[in-house]
């Protein structure tokens, strides 16, 4: 009796969206390292930490099958030394009597293996120290290479179906790290070959658009395989029909008898009409045609409507799934070798790697859009804020340059997000960027890319985040750390539209949204010579200044409960709300952090509360220490005033209204204070904010 995979519940959308871009980081990884050096091993590493960290597991490892007769544990991590290591271990199988017992083409889910009896199975995890299993299967064109497992040491787990499909894509991709390194083993004297499907590769998995590389890729590979032409067709979500997506013939070479087919049909063919293509992407394998050895109708036609006297079609899949076909067509009789075949295999193969991450990209960009309508909404009712949020929603939908200034932590990336999102391009590429993030030698070519040769590392293309967001927005944050030598470039983009890649000649055009971002005065910038007006001009186009926290001192409370409410339910802690002495420190803070310091300030409080609300102790030191330190300030000043025979009374001549009472108080607590309005507002106990409005009112006479 096989295992069988259990029931699961389902992941949070933050933690779907994190899984979906470790996926892609992966799938990107195992492009960026195939072009230069295929290091499986290097890789391998890579992804079981990855994984493991992800998933958060006590254990990740690759078991790889060696000679069908043992199971290898060959690459491993661990959370940490406590966790007992099991790498080299060996456990010798009989594939026979395993698959009686596991489909290990399929994967298998095991919360708890104490509640299993079979012996194989007890063998196995009392082997490996194992409480909780996932075990993925690593396959190549059916056959089983290895075993990707994540375990648990000590407890049960229930693992999810969203685990096990992220995964398994995962275990896709290791395919295709064996499948490369085992032709680049096999076929060294096909140098040129392998070069040249590697830069496939590249070329595939970069970021342009899909259509556009697919019919580059297909001009490359024909050379490639020396064929006269080549098409590659994808199915539509009925799986009746399969579309013509790139088609392209050898340098002279004129296919006008396909090309009149492919016009007479459409560009789209009912498969139900084509039994034999019906059988290729039933069974998924790759099909070789050589003239002589078909029957002579079949000859005929081949002959004269497609030209050729030889063809190699292979399927192309995505996600495990026969996805559409790759062809090759040659006028001459040819004999196919293995390593043709691999060859064509693996371009498909890559193909439908790139077409899985445009897949994994506009599932990534959904599930973005679906949680910034969540939580894209800034919380705030103060003037100021409401003011900056009406702005940035005026110009959304304007294709206008965005200008976000204020200090550090007030959220002027959460007010970039609000303006794509609303914008006619919240459905394209949203690239961030931290100007300050990036060593200055680095930057223009992460912004503009490279040619392969433009520098010491530059071993291959590479596009710079102004191609990756074509048609879409980019968001330059910190802008006032850019050098200069990348302004004047990025001036150019704004200008023009276009920009030239570092090394490169070629002019290259993008459509792009440009907002940025700066904590830094840029005028002041601008007179010490580290920023050019003529940018600060072309930036600063539709400004938005977003207020600091000692700004908008009445948005504290909501904005509170909201951070309280975020990380109870991310920690599980049961915090029900915050005691008036916490919440008056928060108040009086002077907030040089604004929000991102007071949404790290409750969080660290959920976490250290012993209590069922958080109380003035949970808070950071500098908050908690510097409100006692205000409270024992006024009890001395009061006792102050009382030995010295005086108090902070008033004399006031009666009557007076309210209005004239609350002027009384406020002058004679600043004459007490001698002008500090600090001093005065905590005397008081009312906000610094709530007493310069007041001010305000009364010099102009409207309180």
């Amino acid at each position: 009796m096989k295992i069988e995979l259990e029931a699961s519940q389902t992941l949070s959308l933050e933690r779907k969206i994190r899984m979906h871009e470790a996926r892609e980081a992966i799938i990107d990884r195992l492009a960026r390292d195939l072009p230069t050096n295929i290091d499986l091993e290097r890789f391998l590493n890579v992804v079981v930490s990855e994984i493991g960290r992800m998933l958060e597991a006590d254990r990740c490892d690759v078991l790889q099958l060696v000679e069908g007769k043992e199971l290898r544990i060959s690459h491993e991590w661990r959370k940490d030394d406590t966790i007992p290591s099991s790498q080299g271990t060996t456990i010798p199988v009989d594939p026979k009597k395993l698959g009686e017992r596991f489909d290990i083409t399929q994967p298998i889910r095991i919360n708890d293996t104490a509640n299993h009896k079979d012996p194989t199975l007890k063998f196995f995890t009392k082997a490996l120290e194992t409480r909780s299993l996932l075990i993925l299967p690593i396959m190549l064109s059916g056959n089983v290479l290895g075993l990707l497992g994540l375990h648990d040491t000590k407890k049960p787990r229930e693992w999810l179906d969203e685990e096990v499909t992220f995964l398994q894509s995962i275990a896709r991709q290791l395919a295709i790290g064996y499948q490369y390194t085992s032709l680049y083993v096999a076929q060294e004297h096909e140098t040129r070959r392998t070069n040249a499907l590697l830069e496939i590769a590249n070329k595939l998995n970069s970021h342009s658009n899909f259509n556009e590389v697919s019919a580059s890729v297909l001009e490359r590979a024909i050379t490639l395989v020396g064929a006269d032409y080549s098409a590659l067709g994808v199915l539509d979500q009925t799986g009746k029909r399969i579309s013509l997506v790139s088609f392209k013939a050898a340098e002279g070479i004129k296919p006008s008898r396909v090309l009149k087919l492919v016009e007479q049909h459409g560009k789209s063919l009912n498969i139900d009409t084509f039994p034999a293509i019906s059988d290729m992407l039933r069974e998924g394998k790759s099909v070789q045609l050589n003239d002589s050895q078909l029957p002579f109708a079949i000859r005929l036609i081949f002959n004269t409507q497609l030209g050729g006297k030889a063809a190699l079609v292979t399927p192309v899949r995505v996600g495990g799934q026969v996805f559409g076909l790759l062809g090759f067509v040659w006028s001459t009789e040819k004999t196919f070798e293995d390593h043709d075949t691999a060859l064509v295999e693996g371009i498909a193969d890559q193909i439908g790697t790139a077409l899985e991450r445009d897949q994994l990209s506009a599932e990534v960009m959904r599930l973005k859009t679906e949680l910034s309508q969540k939580s894209s909404e800034i919380i705030g009712q103060a003037p100021s804020i409401r003011r900056s949020i009406e702005l940035a929603l005026t110009v959304a939908d304007a294709n206008t340059t965005v200008l976000i200034q204020g200090e550090s932590g007030t959220g002027k990336e959460l007010l970039a997000n609000l303006i794509h999102f609303s914008s006619g391009r919240e459905n394209k590429p949203y690239i961030k960027i931290n100007c300050g993030a990036i060593p200055e030698t680095l930057l223009e070519s992460e912004l503009f890319g490279h040619e392969k040769g433009a520098f010491t590392d530059a071993r291959a293309q590479r596009r710079g985040r102004f191609e990756e967001a074509d048609g879409g927005t980019l968001f330059l944050d910190e802008i006032g750390e850019m050098p200069l030598q990348a302004q004047v470039k990025l001036l150019r983009v704004l200008q023009d539209g276009e920009f030239t890649r570092v090394g490169g000649s070629d002019v290259i055009k993008s459509d792009v949204r440009v907002l940025a971002a700066s904590n830094v005065d840029l005028e002041q910038a601008i007179e010490e010579g580290k920023f050019r007006l003529d940018l600060y001009y072309r930036l600063s186009v539709f400004p938005i200044t977003l207020p600091s926290m000692r700004e908008r001192i009445e948005d504290i409370h909501p904005l509170v409960f909201h951070f309280l409410e975020r990380y109870k339910e991310k920690t599980g802690r049961f915090v029900s709300g915050i005691s008036k002495d916490a919440l008056r420190a928060l108040v009086n803070y002077e907030w040089p952090g604004n929000v991102r310091e007071l949404e790290n300030a409750i969080e660290r409080a959920v976490i250290i509360a012993s209590g069922r609300q958080i109380e003035l102790d949970d808070l950071p030191e500098t908050i908690s220490k510097r409100s006692l330190e205000a409270a024992m300030q006024v009890r001395h000043e009061r006792a102050k005033a009382s030995g010295e025979g005086r108090s902070i009374g008033l004399q006031i001549e009666l009557p007076a209204s309210m209005d004239e009472i609350e002027k009384l108080v406020i002058d004679a607590t600043l004459d007490y204070t001698e002008g500090d309005k600090s001093r005065a507002s905590r005397l008081l106990n009312i906000g610094r904010k709530t007493l310069y409005r007041k001010l305000e009112q009364m010099d102009n006479g409207d309180g």
